[in-house]
């Protein structure tokens, strides 16, 4: 039972880690685009939005929301291998 919690707690740390590097990355690469004079793509309010260096914005499409027709339970496994 200790070791089950020990191994979840170091799940959520690795998660967490990650999910800061990422956050950083995006930041790092933004900030070089904008030097670069390069846009941007970002979602923002259901659109994907393209930002340009100089703070313009061009809608480039709505995002529709789509229900999933797969129904998943709690503690499912996904194979994100393609099979053959």
């Amino acid at each position: 039972m200790r070791s089950t919690i020990l191994k979840d707690m170091q799940k959520l740390k690795e998660r967490q880690l990650l999910s800061k590097i990422a956050r950083e990355a995006s930041i790092v690469a933004n900030r070089e685009n904008r030097a670069l004079g390069l846009p941007i793509q970002i979602v923002e309010d259901g659109y994907v939005i393209e930002k340009f260096a100089d703070g313009s914005k061009r809608t480039i499409k709505k995002l529709e929301k789509v229900k999933s027709k797969v129904r998943l339970k709690k503690g499912s496994v996904l194979c994100l291998k393609q099979k053959g």
